[in-house]
């Protein structure tokens, strides 16, 4: 260990995606991050005072105290980024992708900054190539990376927030050569990593590459489509997911109920906005097909309904939770 080096718990954030943000998109993502971070530092008790942060453009590198346990920042830290990110990001039509390592060693401190293999370490395993793709392929929007050392003496005991069955190995290629990290997504009890079978397959709507699927205008990165104002009402087709922002879809989308295997409804939107976050609003007129399964569809008749279909009258509201639409009207 080098002479002044000090162990502390290291961390290394990156975006998702950064290169593709435009620059006043960009400026906004930076304030989101470290507006989500400083808040779970506070919440995790760690003061300013304990913590030196330098800024990365597309995220930041940070030395947390040793009085501070590495199981609070493994644990409650990271529930409070994942808990406030969701939030966040419900509002964005691009949500905001974070991938973060951990790692406990030593690290120097100069009038230029921090500096260490440790520090080295924890910076290469956030920005592997297995970091990202095991990122891409949840589907989600938030990864945690550890070295296998603060794995073997911190997660495997378990914690306030930490549960050890929920982290996965997996080999990374660094420039200094192979080590083992362990991996951890947020919000799945096992995340997929490399040798998983099917694992080089995406999701459907997974960002793919550096990009994260393409430049981000000022508009999108408020959440709204480009050339509409704030606070205007999501375009037709716009399907907000459960957990995070509108994707982009047709006017009439297939949407899953109980109805048996492969059984869809067609929803049809004309003339108003659709909503469906948690609770679904939808407003007139408003078509939905006979329930059949996709390979039972027909051909649509020339205003769009099929035989079977029923129209809900203009501006009923439409709730319920996916498979248990009712009609709103009281």
């Amino acid at each position: 260990m080098a002479d002044g080096a000090v162990y502390k718990t290291l961390m290394s954030v990156d975006t998702r995606g950064s290169g593709g943000y435009l620059d006043g998109a960009k400026k906004r993502m930076r304030a989101r991050i470290y507006d989500l971070a400083h808040a779970s530092f506070e919440a995790a008790g760690v003061a300013r005072s304990m913590l030196h942060l330098e800024d990365r453009g597309d995220g930041f590198i940070a030395a947390v105290d040793a009085r501070i346990p590495p199981v609070r920042l493994l644990g409650t830290w990271l529930a409070e980024v994942h808990q406030r990110q969701r939030t966040g990001n419900e509002d964005l039509a691009r949500p905001l992708g974070l991938r973060v390592g951990l790692h406990v060693g030593p690290v120097t401190h100069d009038e230029e900054g921090l500096s260490g293999h440790a520090m080295d370490l924890v910076c290469r395993l956030a920005d592997s190539e297995v970091t990202r793709t095991v990122l891409d392929r949840s589907g989600r929007d938030l990864v945690l990376v550890v070295s296998e050392s603060l794995h073997h003496e911190i997660v495997r005991h378990g914690g306030r927030f930490v549960e050890p069955s929920a982290y996965r190995p997996a080999r990374v290629e660094l420039k200094e050569g192979p080590v083992t990290a362990w991996f951890h997504v947020p919000g799945e009890a096992r995340p997929a990593v490399p040798g998983d079978e099917g694992f080089d397959t995406l999701p459907v709507d997974a960002p793919s590459g550096e990009h994260g699927g393409g430049a981000s205008t000022g508009a999108e990165a408020e959440g709204r489509p480009p050339g509409r104002g704030p606070g205007h009402a999501a375009a037709p087709g716009d399907r907000p997911s459960a957990d995070g922002p509108a994707r982009q879809a047709a006017g009439k989308e297939a949407w899953p109920v109980g109805a048996g295997p492969g059984a869809h409804w067609d929803i049809t939107v004309q003339g108003g906005p659709s909503v469906v976050q948690d609770r679904a609003t939808f407003q007139g007129p408003v078509h939905f097909g006979g329930g059949t399964g996709a390979a039972g569809r027909g051909d649509g008749e020339a205003d769009g309904r099929r035989s079977g279909d029923r129209a809900a009258p203009p501006g009923t509201r439409l709730e319920g939770h996916g498979d248990d639409l009712t009609d709103g009207r009281r």
